[in-house]
């Protein structure tokens, strides 16, 4: 698969219970795939591999043949479907359990299906490699939204959300300090704990900019669903924040360059769809809602809170969370004080603690 976590997706189909997919991770599928009879046919060293599978056998060649004689099955035959793209090869097998295996006839009759076949999984492999990389690249809503057609430069709608905006400390001076490898990896690491915590709590991250990550949690319906949104946006900068003080810890113990975190957290309307040229274009959230979350979090430094947040969502978080009062400020292109408060980290990890029970 064209995915940067799964490296195949296997589709297996059995008379009873019909079709079921297993996706296997580059680690976790690479031994396995190098000792199976796909590797030979994906790599080209074979077209068509045999093997009857014969009870009375001391060793086959390959580990499958051990579990489908276990299972009862008595002929096995696999070949690819071939295309010019290596991500759209469709390396495919049967096996049987009738006495004597497959017939000559049989085995002509599906090498002879391959090319129809090769074409309906190929179709297949093109759809879902789609929608991961869109997934990917543009996040999970925003992918199904371009799939469904909003592709359009200008296709925007107003939307609620609770934007969540995070930025790493520091990042300026540690980018003058550190090679080009250990930046990348501080960010993937700083992006991988923030993005995990947004997608637990079914936010979507929009962006990275720079060292920075936009997410937003959207609002569909009335005042219960504000909560809930600000309340999942919450959680989620709590959790990041727990991870990233994690990794900080681990970091900084073998010598590397530390990992701080700021976020803040605001409710309100963006503009959420395609902004940029007729042939460049951009998913993104847009609007004041945005500017204000921006503008909160480089109070983080300067208030010593790790997380601050607005009164629209301070309002509606209630007894969820333990908050400090830190006053009003104006902030840069706001044209009224903005009412500020902050969390600290022990109230953030007991959060994280009462979400997890």
């Amino acid at each position: 698969m064209l995915h940067p976590e799964v490296r195949s997706t296997q589709l297996i189909w059995e008379p009873i219970g019909g079709a079921r997919s297993i996706q296997r991770t580059y680690d976790a599928s690479g031994g396995m795939y190098m000792r199976s009879p796909l590797f030979p046919l994906y790599s080209g060293t074979a077209d068509v591999i045999r093997h009857p599978i014969r009870p009375s056998d001391t060793e086959r060649s390959y580990e499958i043949l051990d579990e489908l004689a276990a299972e009862g099955f008595t002929d096995y035959l696999a070949t690819v479907a071939r295309a010019d793209n290596p991500w759209e090869r469709a390396p495919t097998s049967w096996a049987t359990r009738a006495p004597g295996g497959f017939t000559e006839e049989q085995v002509r009759s599906l090498l002879a299906l391959m090319p129809l076949l090769g074409l309906v999984l190929t179709t297949f492999a093109q759809r879902a490699s789609t929608r991961a990389l869109l997934g990917t690249y543009l996040g999970a809503d925003a992918a199904s939204r371009v799939l469904d057609g909003h592709i359009r430069r200008g296709d925007v709608v107003d939307v609620e959300a609770a934007v969540c905006f995070c930025d790493l400390r520091n990042f300026t001076e540690l980018s003058q300090q550190l090679d080009q490898a250990a930046l990348i990896e501080l960010l993937d690491d700083a992006f991988g704990a923030v993005v995990g915590a947004v997608d637990a709590e079914r936010g979507d991250v929009l962006k990275f900019i720079g060292d920075a990550v936009l997410a937003v949690f959207r609002v569909d319906g009335d005042e219960a669903a504000r909560v809930d949104a600000v309340t999942r946006a919450f959680r989620a900068a709590c959790c990041a924040l727990e991870r990233t003080a994690a990794l900080h810890q681990q970091r900084v113990a073998v010598g590397k360059a530390p990992l701080v975190i700021g976020l803040s957290l605001h409710l309100g309307h963006v503009a959420y769809g395609n902004i940029g040229s007729p042939t460049r274009l951009d998913f993104t959230v847009i609007g004041a809602a945005v500017n204000l979350a921006s503008r909160l979090e480089g109070l983080c430094r300067s208030l010593g809170y790790p997380i601050v947040m607005s009164d629209a969502v301070a309002s509606r978080l209630g007894a969820a969370a333990t908050l400090v009062d830190a006053g009003s400020h104006r902030l840069k292109g706001i044209p009224e004080p903005v009412h500020v408060w902050g969390v600290t980290e022990g109230a953030a990890a007991e959060t994280v603690a009462a979400s997890s029970r």
